[in-house]
């Protein structure tokens, strides 16, 4: 057997009877005891031997097996850390959380922030959607599933243990913590790349089943790194991670044997839709052996599988669609556990992101529902998740939850009932309907494929879903903001920020370290630069008696560089001076964001998240993430609640905090901002209202904003609302502005103010009905000149014709479609004639040859003539 030194022949491996093997099947490097194995542990090099045949001596439940889990490594030292959300409010190039490891990416892994633990042990609520369509089908596949891990995050000054301890950790957990006969673990060696971070990485495999990776993570990306995986080169930084991922629920199916990890870890919601659908029982044996079947190649092929059936049972075919009914069970199961994780994370379903996401579980899950006549709803199996798993997700929000089930389930009927409509339209202007229709359909417009394909196969014709549907259309979706890296070539100077020293500092004294150009850098400054969705200072410097102005100032890492509308040259001092009313009426925009995203939180819901905003000096906008319509009523109450808050004079405090200590005070909405990738949290409070990690200038006391106004409200996509408003003197300008107007039409229509909504009402109640009353009228009267119109041409070819203005042309053209009249109207300007033919019989370029005998403009509805001579 061919050997190969690495950096993974461990002395643990070499002092513990292990041996390293190359699998003849894939070519792998692995370890072993079992001296007689040859293939590596992985399917499909190695089948699932473990079902109906356990090598764990007794069977663990879901919460057993993390309980015996996170004692085995507190027992050894590691600190146990609670599980995040699944949506990651922390970082903003993923949309979930797919291992738990995406908990400490990029902030601790790059060495700027310390960890909250080292080393640590969780056990971490993850979803991963690549392999949605695989749920219910295999066996084995989930959407939602709980990472434990242990980590160490070793500096480049401290190590503490590193690959020996790791897989000795592994290893005493498997055999002395669930009694696993060493001989049936196989280590395979494999790289892993992930979030910007690589290493090596060892894959555990107990009787075909991979129960654990082993990532020694001590690599990041570099375009010019010397090391490649996956196409994406790397080199060594000074970080080395060890970052494990075991598999609960993979871990509780090992030990119970079960025919699928569904009936290991849901036993009792599967038993509650059994109960309570068409779907009275399931066919064991014959599950066992599909799931054995499904993993013996990759990718999934159903035809295999059936192909790998028919060798041991003659009636495969008609025992393998009996059981279909019973994976939509597993489907719908696994959804809600998904949803529950979501929603309390406060996801509401779209048509984007992580909502679009959501979306299509509960789509699937509402057609699974149906399939198995199940008798209760999508929110009953979600509550049954939560009690299975309330001490790993804390606080669900029932009413939000059942709010948003609500609507979409609507939303979900109205697709299945005038799908067809739509299948028709597109059916019609193609005359075929392919796979990226049925994308397109699924994607646009919520159509299922299998209702596509039901309707093709009424019209006699055929399509083949890919197996792989889902995931298709995943790609398009499952994809966070990519992180931006900055990069200049101005020097690295750093500015001292005088704007967050004192932000009422109006004028500094400034020593200019750089220039070129129209650019210079300072060793100090006062002047903001833009960020956080407030825009840069204007001002001036005052150099050698001129004022030279700034007219745009950003930031470079840490320089922050003015550009100016002259030159100033480098290592003079200069005087500087704020556009104070701009900066004063910016930093009331900018804490009277904090306030009213506050207030909303309070009085729509704590589903309110910001997903956009920009501070300016007359009006400033706030996007938020909410699910109906916001009345006019609403608004009253978030202005009353703001004004009232205004009244009190809550305290506007700003603190640099660690980044773990902000996050146990406040939460993650310490990020609803944004995420800086800093070793500390500027964190901006608003005494009892809000608390946020921010960047910008702030007043030190709400009392100083004076009043805040809301000028629209609007949807500006699917539950996405877009909130502008003015405060302060902006604000006091808007009610002045507002107030003169509305005196001006009182006096106009000699009414009381109290009064000019109603009496406004009336008279375009009025104008309507006269408008309407002219058009009728106007109507009336083409209609005659029609009917009376004079003919012209040649016997035989004798055609109406009226005279009217070019704005009459629209209106006859309806009145002679209508009455089926072909028509020729005369219009004059300036002495110039123009006739226009309208013929609904088709005959207009006909009508302007026969009179005119010219050659017309137009097509054979509508043509016209220009006869340039005057009168």
């Amino acid at each position: 057997m061919e050997k190969q030194t690495g950096e993974l022949d461990l002395e643990f491996f070499l002092n513990s009877g292990f041996e390293k093997k190359r699998c003849v099947k894939c070519g792998s490097y692995f370890w072993t005891q079992d001296r007689e194995r040859i293939t590596c542990g992985d399917t499909p090099c190695d089948e699932y031997t473990f079902i109906g045949n356990s090598p764990v001596p007794r069977s663990y439940t879901l919460d057993e097996m993390r309980a015996a889990f996170i004692k085995f490594f507190e027992d050894r030292g590691h600190k146990f850390l609670k599980p995040y959300p699944v949506v990651p409010r922390w970082r903003e190039d993923v949309l979930l959380v797919n291992a738990s490891i995406y908990d400490f990416q990029p902030h601790v892994t790059s060495g700027i922030v310390k960890p909250p633990g080292n080393p640590i042990v969780m056990s971490q609520p993850s979803i991963r959607m690549n392999d949605v369509d695989l749920v219910g089908i295999t066996g084995r596949h989930l959407t939602s599933f709980e990472m434990l891990c242990h980590d160490y995050f070793n500096s480049k000054d401290e190590t503490v243990y590193w690959k020996e301890e790791t897989v000795h950790y592994c290893y005493d957990f498997l055999t002395e913590g669930l009694g696993i006969d060493g001989k049936l673990i196989s280590f395979k060696e494999k790289p892993w790349s992930g979030g910007g971070n690589a290493g090596n990485a060892l894959e555990v495999f107990v009787r075909g089943l991979e129960v654990a990776t082993l990532v020694f993570m001590d690599m990041k990306e570099d375009p010019n790194g010397p090391y490649e995986i996956d196409g994406i080169r790397y080199s060594k930084m000074d970080m080395k991670i060890v970052d494990t991922g075991y598999g609960l629920e993979r871990l509780t199916w090992l030990s119970q044997g079960t025919p699928t990890v569904y009936q290991a870890i849901y036993p009792d919601i599967i038993a509650h839709v059994l109960n309570n659908s068409s779907v009275s029982k399931i066919d064991d044996e014959f599950l066992s052996e599909v799931v054995r079947a499904s993993v013996m190649k990759e990718p999934y092929e159903e035809s295999f599988v059936i192909s790998q059936l028919e060798k041991k049972y003659p009636d495969a075919r008609d025992r393998y669609e009996r059981i279909k009914k019973a994976r939509d069970v597993f489907l719908m199961i696994d959804h809600a556990r998904s949803l529950m994780h979501m929603f309390a994370a406060y996801v509401i379903p779209s048509n984007v992101k992580v909502g679009y996401l959501a979306r299509m579980l509960i789509r699937r899950a509402y057609r699974a529902l149906n399939n198995t006549g199940y008798r209760g709803t999508l929110l009953d199996l979600i509550h049954m998740n939560y009690e299975d798993l309330k001490e790993i997700v804390g606080e669900f929000p029932d009413r939000f939850a059942s709010d948003v089930l609500s609507i979409e389930e609507e939303k979900y009927r109205e697709v299945e009932k005038h799908g067809t409509q739509i299948i028709e339209k597109l059916l019609s202007n193609k005359g075929r309907i392919d796979i990226e229709d049925l994308i397109l359909l699924y994607d646009s417009h919520g159509i299922s494929p299998e209702t596509v394909k039901g309707y093709l196969e009424s019209k006699g014709m055929k399509i083949e879903i890919p197996e792989n549907f889902h995931s298709l259309v995943i790609q398009r979706h499952d994809k966070g903001e990519v992180m931006k890296k900055k990069y200049s070539d101005y020097p690295d100077i750093e500015t001292r920020t005088l704007y967050y020293d004192d932000p009422f500092m109006r004028e500094f004294t400034g020593l200019v370290l750089y220039s070129r150009g129209n650019e210079i850098i300072l060793d100090k400054t006062a002047f903001y630069p833009e960020g956080g969705g407030q825009p840069w200072d204007l001002g001036y410097f005052e150099y050698k008696g001129k004022r030279i102005n700034v007219t745009a100032v950003k930031k470079y890492g840490k320089a922050i560089v003015h550009t100016l509308d002259g030159e100033i040259p480098e290592n003079v001092r200069v005087h500087g001076v704020i556009d104070w009313d701009r900066r004063s009426r910016l930093m009331v925009h900018h804490t009277a964001t904090h306030l009213l995203l506050g207030v909303l939180r309070e009085i729509l819901g704590p589903h309110v998240w910001q997903n956009g905003v920009q501070k300016d000096v007359e009006e400033s906008r706030l996007d938020i993430t909410h699910y109906r319509r916001i009345d006019d009523e609403t608004i009253r109450r978030i202005e009353d609640r703001t004004f009232e808050l205004i009244r009190e004079g809550r305290d506007v405090s700003v603190r640099n905090l660690d980044w773990y200590s902000a996050i146990d005070k406040y939460g993650f909405r310490l990020f609803e901002g944004g995420v800086p990738l800093t070793s500390k949290i500027r964190v901006v409070e608003i005494q009892g209202v809000d608390a946020e990690g921010c960047g910008g200038t702030h007043l030190k006391n709400i009392s100083s904003i004076g009043v805040l106004k809301i000028r629209k409200v609007e949807a500006i996509q699917e539950n996405i609302y877009r909130i502008t408003f003015s405060a302060g003197v902006p604000a006091l300008h808007l009610f002045q502005d507002s107030y003169e107007s509305a005196y001006r039409i009182s006096t106009m229509v000699k009414k009381p103010i109290s009064e000019i909504a109603q009496s406004v009402s009336e008279i375009s109640k009025e104008y309507g009905e006269l408008k309407r009353s002219l058009l009728d009228m106007k109507r009336r009267e083409i209609e005659n000149k029609i009917l009376n119109a004079r003919l012209i041409g040649q016997p035989g070819k004798e055609y109406r014709i009226i005279e009217a203005d070019e704005s009459d042309i629209g209106e006859i053209s309806r009145i002679a479609h209508s009455k089926k009249v072909d028509i020729v109207v005369e219009t004059r300007s300036s002495g110039t004639f123009k006739y226009t033919a309208i013929s609904p019989s088709r005959k207009a370029r006909e009508m302007i040859r026969v009179l005119f005998n010219a050659e017309p403009e137009g097509n054979d509805s509508v043509a016209s003539f220009i006869n340039e001579h005057s009168e």
